[in-house]
């Protein structure tokens, strides 16, 4: 049974995304996308610090290195130093007008993978202008899928051995064999409108599927081999954007969500829109994986 019974963190993000538990120093860290910020949230004091960024953050890893993380800039991938604000770019692979990265994460392997989206299809000329980048060790990048219209969904099995990816304009929750390479498996779960569009996921050390339904109002959790929904986190936002597992015992499920794209009278219906939530599902996650820059 879920415990609702953790209050949210009350903090109005635009598009809230990208959220992390970061074990070392007990604390979540996301990114409020339109906002250009990167908040940091203590646990269990929930002491609420933030930094201004110089573009926009899709997504983000931890890094061995105390105060830097690896950011999925709108532009590409670079180190930031979070105290004093100073970028190092590694790669900028974003050519094409009306596209800026979105989602990523770290595999299993210590590997940064994150993907792009289409903001403007007139710019961009199509919809399905993204790509899925891993940035390798060594600073290269390795194309994983192509042809995306927005990257989402991006987690792993607990063994790394399937890649779990939504381009959210199809609705479809894919599985790839992840190795090397990114080949196309099956499709985990084909959500309708009405259901919502896959956003973020995390899964748990069970191997389930925790995923944000954009329009959906909820985190499903689902059976990785049937797509089955065996568990649902209803949340008082309609756009529910990025979960992660954190706490002492990886037993706290947070979520971002985001107020961009409601009308006046939608958000007046949704107060909480754009808010930090948590619940204790009774599943327990696995550790965030981080990047060995030293």
């Amino acid at each position: 049974m879920t415990d609702h019974s953790l209050p949210p963190v009350t903090i109005a993000n635009c598009l809230g995304e990208g959220i992390v538990w970061d074990e070392r120093d007990q604390s979540f860290r996301w990114t409020d996308i339109e906002g250009r910020k990167l908040f940091r949230l203590s646990w269990p004091d929930r002491e609420l610090t933030e930094t201004d960024l110089p573009q926009r953050l899709g997504s983000l890893a931890l890094t061995d290195i105390d105060g830097v993380i690896l950011a999925a800039f709108e532009a590409g991938f670079a180190q930031f130093a979070i105290a004093s604000g100073e970028v190092e770019w590694i790669a900028k692979p974003v050519s094409i007008p009306g596209v800026r990265f979105n989602d990523g994460r770290v595999d299993r392997q210590g590997r940064f993978v994150a993907g792009t989206m289409v903001e403007d299809a007139d710019k961009a000329g199509g919809e399905r202008k993204g790509t899925l980048w891993r940035l390798e060790a060594d600073g290269s990048l390795t194309s994983l899928v192509e042809g995306i219209g927005i990257t989402n969904a991006l987690c792993w099995s607990p063994d790394g051995a399937t890649m779990y990816h939504a381009d959210t304009t199809t609705g479809a929750l894919n599985a790839y064999r992840y190795g090397e390479t990114a080949e196309f498996d099956r499709v985990v779960r084909q959500f309708t409108p009405e259901e919502g569009w896959p956003d973020g996921a995390s899964v748990d050390a069970a191997g389930d599927i925790w995923q944000a339904l954009w329009g959906g109002g909820a985190l499903v959790c689902l059976e990785p081999t049937s797509g089955r929904e065996i568990d649902r986190v209803s949340l008082p936002a309609s756009q529910i954007t990025c979960p992660a597992f954190g706490g002492p015992d990886l037993d706290i499920l947070a979520a971002t969500s985001a107020w961009t794209d409601l009308d006046d009278a939608r958000r007046a219906a949704e107060p909480e829109a754009g808010q930090l939530f948590f619940a204790r599902p009774g599943a327990r996650g696995l550790a965030e994986m981080c990047v060995r820059l030293g």
